[in-house]
């Protein structure tokens, strides 16, 4: 693991010293790969204006696949930012294992990492995904605003390019240009062996390729919630590895429980959600089980559904994919989306989009239930 953390940060190091690719969109490039999925115009931001603001104003990787692009500054700020983040996350792992071998722990420092735990899968997957990245229910902007901040506290990275990164996957899953495929890399070279898990779970943060944010990023870019939540990333996550487990051992030890629970409950906790949540990205396309097909190889994976509190069901959500919930059997716990049934019920959230039930008919084929009361569909 420190050899390949190794190898990213100097892979870091030598982009931002190397040449900045100049070369301009090729725009009839663009319209032949239009074709390659329609699904993909549903993104097309309303303008680049604040895709332009992030980086000053200028915009020059070249564009090898529809929605992607290769070098420039988005990709040293990607590569940049993950250095960092996976710096400090494996860093202070490490550490926090040192200290609880060395000095040992308690319940202070496990409770903090629990309620943590929970606390930043939600904003994983209520946020980040179902929220930001599909729009599954729509709220109120303070609201929103304590979403946005639930998601950053998870520190997986910008709301902004996390979601325009989700989206590309859904439009191009399991083929060339897909984010994270276990399939092909980010340059569209077929992976084999090892490396289709490798690049799928951690590769691909580390690669030099970004998504357009002027074809995935509609209603993200022009967002100031989203604008919000990008902006202020690294204070809230200072504050969910450093604040947050400070406050609590306060509360419930003393100033000598500050350190094991920052390292226990703040970066290891961190670290763990990270590594959970990529499993999606890799376990759920390489094991599990399909209902449904026509959607690559997302899969269906009971142990990523717990872990995840219901986002498992990754078969389900690529054929559902802006629904509210992932599970769509009535034994397919979900709890995230049993949060946002709450929130729902306070009146929080609303046009709340739900995926219709399914049962298996008499030829053991699954279909959907039906009901007096007619399900929402999702696209």
């Amino acid at each position: 693991m420190i050899i390949s953390l190794h190898k990213y940060i100097c892979l870091f190091l030598f982009d931002h010293v190397g040449r900045t690719m100049n070369s301009n969109i090729d725009e009839k490039k663009i319209a032949a790969n239009k074709a390659v999925d329609n699904q993909a115009s549903l993104f097309t931001a309303k303008s680049s204006d604040n895709e332009r603001s992030l980086y000053g104003n200028k915009i020059d990787p070249q564009t090898p696949v529809f929605g992607s692009k290769i070098g420039g500054i988005a990709a040293r700020a990607k590569l940049r930012e993950h250095a960092i983040l996976s710096t400090t996350k494996i860093g202070g792992s490490i550490a926090a294992i040192y200290w609880a071998i060395a000095y040992g722990s308690g319940w202070v420092e496990w409770s903090a990492f629990l309620v943590g735990y929970f606390l930043s899968m939600v904003g994983c997957i209520v946020g980040y995904h179902r929220y930001f990245s599909h729009r599954a229910f729509e709220t109120s902007k303070p609201m929103g605003i304590f979403i946005a901040i639930l998601t950053q506290s998870a520190a997986q990275g910008s709301a902004l390019h996390w979601a325009a990164n989700h989206r590309r996957h859904h439009a191009m899953t399991d083929k060339v240009g897909d984010a994270h495929s276990p399939h092909f890399d980010g340059y569209g070279k077929p992976l084999k062996g090892f490396m289709k898990f490798h690049h799928s779970h951690v590769g691909w943060l580390f690669d030099r390729t970004t998504t357009d944010l002027s074809i995935y990023g509609k209603g993200l870019v022009d967002d100031e919630i989203v604008m919000f939540a990008h902006r202020t990333r690294w204070f809230w996550y200072f504050v969910s590895a450093i604040v947050f487990p400070t406050l609590w051992a306060l509360a419930f030890a003393g100033p000598e429980a500050i350190i094991g629970t920052i390292l226990i409950a703040g970066l290891l906790r961190i670290f763990a959600v990270l590594t959970v949540l990529q499993s999606v990205n890799s376990i759920c396309h390489l094991f599990g089980s399909q209902r449904f097909h026509g959607h690559g190889t997302a899969k269906n994976n009971f142990l990523i559904n717990i872990l995840t509190m219901g986002d498992g069901w990754h078969n389900n959500h690529h054929q559902h994919p802006r629904s509210a919930t992932s599970g769509v059997v009535w034994w397919e716990f979900d709890l995230c989306a049993g949060i946002i049934r709450l929130w729902e019920k306070m009146g929080l959230v609303w046009n709340v989009k739900w995926a219709p039930r399914y049962i298996k008919d008499e030829k053991g084929e699954w279909v959907q239930e039906k009901s007096k009361k007619v399900a929402k569909q999702t696209a």
